[in-house]
């Protein structure tokens, strides 16, 4: 049996910057850390720390307050202020030990406070404690993304479901109707090799044949036009791109993709936008949002479609650069208890359904993160909800 025992350092593989104007300071942490597995990069002033942390990238920054030129304060400011650096954390080390200097480090964007002189140990175990929380976020953050792809791919097979169902119409009946022309054809073709044509049967035949091309180029044209909105719908859905659009097109699209879910119902949409009203935005995320909300009344509002009901869109564009949206329903509202819950992750009343409580939740990061705007929802039980979204374009 192997009994090797792996003699890799644990923290290999992880870079730490500390910046110090002290040679002794640095020199002492630097030799122990390096010894943990840490490769250590080093700066005498906030100047040089700012400089290396740009194009190094460290996991971590150790950072003294007392310093020539910019203190340790301000060095973290700034580098909280450039995207390049800002999601680096940084644990200050210091002399200084007032409640008033703490709070201080922690506004400037400090993640820990050590004071000298330091135990070796202490900033060991405080580094490793934030490079732990650093990757529970980073992992929170990848399951934030796969929930977000998941619920689109769930957004985009339900797309895909309900054009399938639509489109299986205007194709059948225009099949019928080719076949029925089919057998008008053979009939006339038959009346003309007969030797005393009946006129009124042959009338009969062309205008059959006339309202059958009537109804089989109608109906063509209504699958032609699903296929160019499911192609508009799937694109924008499964894309990030910015792009000029119009608001009422991809609103009447995002509608038409659900229609199999609502035909049966007697919840009537109404659309209140201007027909003009073009905006350069993401239209992938207007439709998804749409298609939450609209399965969210469906479901919670109107008890899975079994009331009848209405549901508004209004949509105006505010001082040029603000989309403002007001969705609401009258179905039977949100209790007040749970209006504070609704864009919570997994928060669900209907979970015994199936319900995965991601709809609004995704609603609501839609808004806030990728369209960078704000949402809001006002419910009273037994009159409806209102939700009011704005965000620039």
């Amino acid at each position: 049996m192997n009994t090797e025992i792996s003699t890799q350092p644990r923290y290999q593989g992880y870079t730490l910057l500390i910046v110090d104007d002290n040679p002794t300071n640095l020199g002492v942490l630097t030799d122990y850390l390096e010894e943990q597995g840490f490769e250590i990069l080093s700066a005498d002033d906030g100047y040089a720390g700012l400089e290396i942390a740009q194009y190094a990238q460290p996991n971590m920054i150790l950072l003294d307050v007392m310093m020539p030129g910019i203190d340790g304060f301000e060095t973290c400011r700034r580098l909280k202020a450039d995207d390049k650096t800002c999601h680096i954390p940084v644990i200050f080390m210091t002399a200084l030990e007032s409640t008033k200097d703490k709070v201080n480090g922690f506004k400037a964007g400090g993640v820990d406070y050590i004071t000298k002189p330091v135990q070796q140990e202490e900033v060991l175990a405080r580094i490793s404690t934030h490079l732990r929380l650093q990757e529970l976020t980073h992992q929170l953050q990848q399951s934030h993304q796969k929930l977000v792809q998941s619920e689109k791919m769930a957004s985009l097979g339900r797309l895909v479901a309900g054009f399938a169902h639509e489109l299986n119409t205007p194709l059948g009946v225009a099949i019928g109707s080719a076949s029925a022309l089919q057998t008008e054809a053979k009939k006339i073709n038959s009346l003309m090799e007969q030797e005393e044509i009946d006129v009124d049967e042959l009338l009969s035949a062309l205008d059959t044949i006339d309202k059958g091309f009537d109804l089989t180029l109608s109906n063509l044209e209504r699958a032609a036009n699903l296929v160019t909105s499911f192609k508009r719908t799937a694109v924008d859905q499964t894309s990030d791109e910015v792009r000029s659009f119009q608001v009422k097109e991809v609103i009447n699209d995002t509608i038409n993709t659900l229609h199999n879910r609502f035909k049966q119902t007697d919840i009537s949409i109404q659309v209140d936008c201007p027909n003009a009203l073009k905006i350069k935005s993401l239209p992938g995320a207007l439709e998804q949002m749409l298609t939450n909300l609209l399965m969210n009344s469906l479901i919670h509002g109107f008890n899975e479609g079994q009331n009848a009901g209405l549901i508004k869109i209004n949509v105006q564009l505010l001082d040029f650069e603000r989309l403002h949206l007001e969705y609401s329903d009258n179905g039977k509202g949100i209790a007040q208890e749970n209006l504070t819950k609704i864009f919570e992750p997994f928060f669900t009343t209907h979970r015994a359904h199936g319900g995965s409580g991601l709809g609004m939740y995704i609603c609501y990061n839609i808004v806030t993160i990728q369209l960078q705007g704000t949402i809001t929802c006002e419910s009273v039980l037994g009159t409806g909800v209102v939700f009011k979204i704005d965000y620039p374009i």
